[in-house]
């Protein structure tokens, strides 16, 4: 079959070059599984699910609560929400008028179901390879690789991405607003796809925006207890959160492991210096238990013995969330 008339149906929420970093061949990692045990398996096996990424129909009210919740953020992201969601009606669109036609076209349906898996997962391939080289020096401790506003911007991007493109994102979210506004949380399900996208990119630019005003620091980890990271790699670290309480922060202090070695962390806190900061063993078992807690099922180490430390922490902001709610 033509690449244009491939549907990818299996999404990564976390991209799995980038779990990697804790393998040793190249190809396996240790995990939490859901069940609670620990196992070493493929990274393209895990943070996975079927059509997460497809593109469901949206009708009037999707689209007026979508639109409704871009006009809170700056107009040139409006315009660029604007132009997403036209580019995705497109395909609906034609699948309408395919649908009302009565033709029998195979290569025509398989076209439509391709866009509609592969525009999505395009995207955020597109983010993760502008990236890639980015995260290769961050893994080398060059924090010089962002140096340049343009690599600046794509790492922010991206890590925006990071947030808000994961199933835990999803999960907490509606659970949620769900708890104030049942249809609102009902509207957004169905609709996630977009939102998840339209939020990545809000926080992306956000994160650029104030990059002046927060501190970008690279954290090494010498100690002999490595960073993990889990199915919610980019998380709020920000001393204003409390394990036990479920509200939204006022502050962040994002926190995304790049390797066992290296994390990135934007502190609003400044908390650390900008630059390079060598961290003790105590910070790096905080910010690890902190990974664990806002997990939705998985952490992944490139040893077993962190993986069993940390799994019993697994879920724990999520559980949290479902008994407030």
């Amino acid at each position: 079959m033509r690449k244009e008339l491939q549907a990818k149906r299996k999404h990564h929420h976390v991209w799995a070059n980038y779990l990697l970093k804790w393998s040793t061949n190249n190809r396996d990692l240790f995990c939490v599984t859901r069940k609670g045990n620990i196992d070493f398996t493929s990274v393209r096996g895990v943070v996975m699910e079927k059509d997460f990424y497809q593109l469901t129909e949206l009708d009037q009210e999707h689209i007026d609560t979508i639109l409704m919740f871009s006009s809170q953020s700056p107009m040139t992201l409006q315009e660029q929400h604007n132009d997403y969601l036209n580019s995705f009606l497109k395909i609906q669109k034609l699948e309408k008028v395919f649908n009302n036609s009565n033709m029998q076209c195979e290569k025509t349906s398989q076209v439509i179901l391709a866009a509609k898996c592969n525009l999505l997962e395009n995207l955020h391939t597109k983010h993760e390879n502008d990236a890639a080289p980015i995260l290769d020096e961050l893994a080398r401790g060059n924090i010089g690789a962002l140096s340049k506003d343009r690599e600046m911007l794509s790492f922010m991007m991206f890590l925006g991405h990071q947030i808000a493109r994961t199933k835990n994102f999803k999960v907490c979210c509606i659970t949620g607003i769900s708890k104030n506004d049942l249809k609102l949380g009902k509207i957004m399900e169905h609709s996630w796809w977009f939102f998840s996208y339209m939020f990545g990119m809000n926080i992306g630019y956000s994160l650029y925006s104030e990059r002046r005003k927060e501190n970008h620091t690279l954290l090494l980890n010498n100690t002999n207890t490595d960073f993990i990271t889990s199915d919610q790699p980019a998380i709020n670290v920000h001393s204003c959160i409390k394990d036990d309480e479920f509200y939204a922060p006022e502050s962040m202090d994002l926190f995304y492991p790049i390797s066992p070695k290296y994390a990135y962390i934007v502190t609003e806190s400044h908390r650390y210096e900008s630059g390079t900061v060598e961290i003790d063993e105590k910070s790096v078992i905080e910010l690890n238990e902190k990974v664990a807690k806002n997990a939705n099922e998985h952490i992944f180490s490139l040893r077993k013995q962190e993986v069993d430390n940390y799994k019993l922490l697994v879920g724990d902001t999520l559980r949290v969330i479902k008994k407030h709610s």
